[in-house]
């Protein structure tokens, strides 16, 4: 399916009917998009913007409303949400990108106490950075897994949170773990100290990538 799609209702109703009559009993919701570089939002691409909107936001509560009535008339189910530390820290210069996972961690919360009656369990994944496509890291390291290690961490430790001080939320790497929980007990989340921090970094972040852009540019 395109996410990106704003009129694919076709998509979603082939969806349903692919799944209807299916025991359906993990959904993870791990659909996303961010900004091609670290970008001002006044400066943000139109297209880039809605498109980070509607797949992170509209594509996710779309499949979840379409696979969840199934769980509940189950009475079992697991959902999984990938959040991000740029959700749970306001990130300037990943503005879009940032409030669309903001808007995943309460969206994810408020459904997890809405499920929990009928047995199904709702959790939001929060992580640091993984060497996938859209980081654009390539080399692991202590920070930053690879895939498999992380994966392998998000599914054993399913249901092990609970020290976050947003409900039904967890940190399943080891590394993103230490480091949310020194800022939860320290700075604080949102706070004025970790939003500069990560404007400098990402203007920081921003300024490299348009100097390598500008040398590709110059030798072609």
């Amino acid at each position: 399916m395109d996410f990106s799609a704003v009129d694919n209702e076709s998509d979603y109703q082939r969806l349903a009917k692919r799944i209807d009559g299916l025991d359906v009993a993990i959904l993870i919701n791990n659909v996303g998009q961010s900004h091609s570089i670290p970008v001002p939002f006044t400066l943000t691409d139109q297209t880039e913007m809605e498109n980070i909107i509607n797949i992170n936001c509209r594509g996710t509560l779309k499949v979840t409303r379409i696979v969840a009535p199934g769980m509940q008339s189950r009475r079992r189910g697991l959902i999984l949400t990938m959040g991000s530390f740029g959700g749970w820290m306001p990130t300037p210069l990943l503005a879009t990108y940032s409030g669309s996972k903001a808007f995943l961690q309460f969206w994810s919360t408020a459904l997890a106490a809405e499920l929990k009656p009928d047995n199904v369990d709702v959790q939001l994944v929060l992580s640091y950075l993984v060497t996938t496509a859209m980081s654009k890291v390539r080399r692991p390291s202590l920070l930053i897994p690879s895939p498999k290690p992380f994966v392998r961490a998000a599914l054993g430790k399913v249901g092990l949170g609970g020290w976050h001080n947003t409900a039904y939320t967890y940190t399943p790497h080891w590394s993103h773990a230490l480091m949310a929980w020194a800022i939860e007990n320290t700075i604080g989340i949102g706070s004025y100290i970790g939003v500069q921090v990560n404007r400098s970094m990402h203007i920081d972040i921003r300024n490299r990538a348009l100097r390598k852009a500008a040398r590709e540019t110059k030798k072609n």
